[in-house]
């Protein structure tokens, strides 16, 4: 599960954000795959209780290429 469709069917982004302790902007940007380090990755996956896993973040769409 990507952290689009984790927030999307489970919260906000405002609220995730808060849960973070992070801006929404920031909530955004992960959700686009930017400004992510291993600590934020890991971090979002706790929060998430394991749904959005690492390597949602590193698969490529079909749509992509």
């Amino acid at each position: 599960m990507t952290l689009a469709q984790y927030i999307h069917d489970h919260t906000t982004v405002t609220a995730f954000a808060a849960l973070l302790g992070k801006s929404r902007a920031q909530v955004h940007r992960y959700m686009r795959g930017e400004n992510l380090s291993k600590s934020i990755i890991e971090e979002i996956c706790r929060a998430t209780g394991g749904a959005v896993e690492p390597k949602s973040f590193f698969e490529v769409s079909e749509n992509a290429a």
